[in-house]
């Protein structure tokens, strides 16, 4: 059997065997198969033992417990130590280091941006590092309804304490979308680079992290309804209980002894009860059956068969009775145009001249020809619009059309 013992050697082996793909990582954020002697062997063994975490597509990086370990090792100071931080705190950091990075990008301190986002990408690492590993432990303490602990005092405290933290992990992950920090990165300078990770670590897996918060959050509450119920039949267990003590010498009545009912029971009226064959029981497989052939068989309605159509003609085509007869305004217009010369003719005063046209207010006919110049007909290739307007304040942003004056090009 392994020992707790036997399992830290085997760690320290791994750590030990690959020492320079780990020291390689360390320093240079990331590493990938071209990183490993072995042939990506390595970095899958380093995988297995939680030691390198996926950073994007074909590289990996170091856990961010490691990071602090040997950071603290090295002594190697860190902006903003996120010893002891909450998730919620991390998350604000975030929009903070990218606006260090945009000063730093337009002071033209290039080294210092570089620092920075160095910072931003570990504090990725650390939220998506700590949400992963609390949502684990949650997941794991629901599942065994806090196991680890024996009395119903600890159960409930333990109880009350993770739904504490999977309240600060949702406000951290809410805090994270109101943000909006994916939106802020694109228009940062320098801001492709922290996108990357940002991305990759935490954005694609907000939609994950949020359906396994809320089936944990379900199990909790569903949890902590159950201990409330044990605890109102433990405080009737324990009433029982003194009551026994109390009285040393009760003896319950026998459940099977109803000879001597009490009158309460008399007065109530009993409950209609009826038997019923076991359709289950095996022993009534042959009632069951002559019940089955007492049933009379019933005919199944037989449906017609479809009857065979035949095809219709098609549809006629549409003659010229059919084809809607053209609009008083539009013949007008045809009208209208037909007059046209080299020299402007006012559309005001042209219809002026037309007695039936008198019923179209001036308005109205200028938009016809305003709708006449908008579709661009051929037969408006030559015609000239030219509009007349009143002035006007450019703040107002109005025209006022007061006439239109019509010609043709000269050929």
């Amino acid at each position: 059997m392994t020992t707790k013992s036997d399992l830290v050697l085997q760690h320290l082996e791994t750590l030990f065997k690959y020492r320079a793909l780990v020291a390689t990582a360390y320093h240079q954020g990331a590493v990938d198969s071209s990183d490993d002697p072995a042939g990506g062997k390595g970095i899958e063994n380093l995988r297995q033992a939680g030691i390198l975490l996926p950073r994007n597509e074909g590289s990996y990086r170091l856990s961010s417990s490691l990071m602090r370990h040997l950071d603290e090792t090295l002594q190697k100071e860190r902006l903003y130590s996120s010893s002891g931080a909450e998730l919620f705190e991390l998350a604000q950091r975030l929009p903070e280091i990218t606006n260090m990075v945009a000063d730093a990008a337009y002071e033209g301190r290039i080294e210092d941006a570089d620092h920075y986002i160095d910072e931003f990408d570990l504090k990725v690492f650390e939220i998506a590092d700590s949400v992963q590993a609390s949502l684990v432990t949650l997941r794991f303490q629901c599942d065994n309804n806090f196991a680890n602990v024996s009395t119903f005092s600890e159960k409930q405290h333990q109880n009350e304490y993770y739904l504490e933290r999977a309240t600060r992990i949702s406000e951290t992950l809410s805090s994270i979308q109101s943000n909006n920090l994916a939106h802020a990165l694109e228009s940062t300078p320098e801001g492709g680079r922290m996108l990357v990770t940002y991305q990759s670590q935490i954005a694609k897996h907000l939609s994950e992290w949020r359906a396994q918060l809320l089936d944990i959050t379900s199990i909790l509450h569903a949890y902590l309804h159950k201990t409330r119920n044990i605890q109102m039949v433990a405080r009737r267990m324990r009433a029982f209980e003194l009551f026994l003590r109390r009285n040393p010498g009760f003896v319950p009545d026998e459940l099977d002894d109803t000879v001597n009912l009490p009158d309460w029971i008399k007065r109530a009226r009993s409950l209609p009860l009826k038997a019923h064959i076991s359709v289950q029981a095996p022993e009534f497989d042959e009632e069951l059956l002559n019940i089955a052939h007492s049933i009379p068989n019933t005919k199944q309605k037989e449906s017609p068969p479809p009857r065979i159509g035949s095809l219709l003609p098609d549809a006629p085509i549409d003659t010229e009775e059919n084809i809607m007869a053209a609009q008083e305004w539009e013949l007008a217009i045809l009208a209208f145009l037909s007059e046209l010369s080299t020299e402007p003719i006012s559309a005001i005063e042209w219809k002026a001249t037309k007695p039936k046209l008198a019923y179209i207010d001036d308005d109205i006919w200028l938009l016809c020809l305003l709708r006449e110049e908008e579709n661009d007909l051929a037969r408006n290739a030559d015609v000239r619009f030219e509009h007349v307007s009143l002035p006007t304040l450019q703040i107002c942003g109005n025209i006022y059309l007061v006439d239109i004056y019509l010609s043709r090009l000269a050929a």
